[in-house]
Order: structure tokens, then sequence, then C-alpha cells
């Protein structure tokens, strides 16, 4: 299949974001937005917009949310419901702004919440389902543990110097995350009785030695959404299903995407 790639700048609200596409968002095909992690960004996705393209044939859309890879910075430290302000304020605009009719999101990690709590606040028949991968909902002790860890790994073993390599300003990005995250007044964060007003179809994928959070993630999905949750929970998987279970996890979601497909013929 032939791919057509592009990059581009874009300002939405207050912030210029880098976007890159695979398709053609012209031919008012199915677009699927992918929402990168707490440390993520376009070029951290690799290749994987490419592959998903390659399985699905739909088109792709990645960005960088202000304060990551090649975005303008944002002022830290962040609020600490910015899940909540990318779903609700500046991810609707990147729609509007895309003229993005049919979409689905495919989140992961942060991602993932941004996608359930844009799901559950903006009810938009353009939107078609969600795609949860590693999110979040709740703290978990062991997650703000890891979190500690991997600042040590930023400050003295090396992690700021791989970490640059995706991101104009490593610190912004790093810290904006880092810092929320163990921020103590942050860990009575929870927003499991947000996430039930998700009438979507929502596809959800998990590794079951996730260090940032478990499957119990996924169980309040189950728990407290209306609507039937599809979920695939990955044996001997870390935190990125993308990565560690490519084929896997993009073969999941394509079926995903087909039933979701299939259901308007």
């Amino acid at each position: 299949m032939t791919q057509k790639i592009s990059f581009f700048s874009k300002k939405i609200i207050d912030h210029t974001l880098e976007f890159k596409v695979v398709g053609d968002l012209s031919s008012n095909n199915l677009s699927l937005i992918l929402l990168h992690e707490g440390l993520g960004s376009v070029s951290m996705w690799k290749d994987v917009p490419e592959k998903i393209y390659d399985n699905t044939g739909y088109n792709v859309v990645t960005y960088s949310r202000a304060g990551y890879g090649k975005s303008s910075t944002v002022i830290l430290p962040r609020p600490l419901d910015y899940m909540s302000i990318e779903a609700k304020k500046y991810l609707p605009e990147v729609v509007n702004q895309l003229h993005l009719k049919k979409y689905i999101l495919i989140g992961h990690s942060d991602g993932g919440t941004i996608a359930a709590l844009n799901s559950a606040s903006v009810q938009s028949n353009d939107l078609k389902g969600i795609v949860l991968v590693a999110p979040h909902f709740f703290i978990e002790k062991f997650n703000i543990e890891s979190i500690k860890k991997i600042r040590n790994k930023y400050e003295k073993e090396g992690l700021r110097e791989k970490l640059s390599r995706y991101h104009d300003d490593v610190d912004n990005a790093f810290y904006g995350w880092c810092d929320t995250w163990l921020n103590p007044n942050f860990h009575s964060w929870d927003i499991t009785d947000e996430i039930q007003n998700i009438k979507k179809p929502v596809c959800a994928i998990q590794g079951n030695t996730d260090p940032y959070g478990s499957v119990k993630q996924i169980e309040v999905l189950e728990k407290k959404l209306y609507v039937n949750v599809s979920k695939l929970i990955l044996e001997n998987c870390g935190h990125n299903p993308f990565f560690e279970r490519t084929e896997q996890s993009i073969k999941y979601i394509k079926s995903f995407i087909n039933e979701i497909e299939n259901l308007k013929n």
C-alpha cells in the first residue's frame, strides 16, 4: 500500500503543535488519531503509524502535545488536571482544525486517559470509538514508585540524553510529566466516575507486567461503563504493547475497527 506522509505545524489555540499524517485527510476516509504517552511525541511513535496504516488502510494522525517533541513549550508546573485540559480543550480543536468528520481515538498511557476523558465529555457523532492502551484512571502506589525510579534514571543514568532525541526541550517534557505525578496533591486523582459517561465502543489493551498500571485499570472500565469493552490482556508485557507486542496489538485494533465499520453497513 502506497503511503503518503506529511509533516506540518499548526496553531491550536495558544500553542503551535507538530503533526504527522500518514494517508490523505482530504479523502474523507476514517482517521485514526494517535495520542501519545506522558513522555511521548510524534517521533517517539517511530514507525507505528505506518504499520497501523498498512494494516488498516485508514488515515493515521499523530501530534505532539504542547511541551513535547517539536511543539511549543508549556509553563511549569503543569496543572494537576492537565489531561482533562488536553481532552476537553485542545483535542476537540485539533479535530476541528483538521476537519475530521469520522475518526477513532487511539491513546497510549496518558493518551489513553485523554481519549477516555474526551469521549466522556464530548458527545460527537464523528467519534466512532476509542482504543485505550495502558490507560490511567486512578493512582496505584506502585506506579508512583516506578515514576520515582524513572526520575532517577533521567537525572543520573543517561535517560535525559536518550529522550533529548525526541524533544526540543526535554526538561520541559520530562518535568512537566514527572513533577505532576509525584506531586502529593495528585495522588488522590481519580476519574473513574467521569469515564462512566463514555457512550462509544471501547477497546482496551493492557500488559500484565506494566510498571505504571495494573489490569485493575481495565477492570474499572468494565465495571463503570454501560457500553461493551473489548479487552486484550497481554501476558509478560510491560507498558508499551505497541513496541512489545506490535503485531498482536495492531491486529486486535484492526479487528475492533472493522467491527465498528461493519455496524454501519
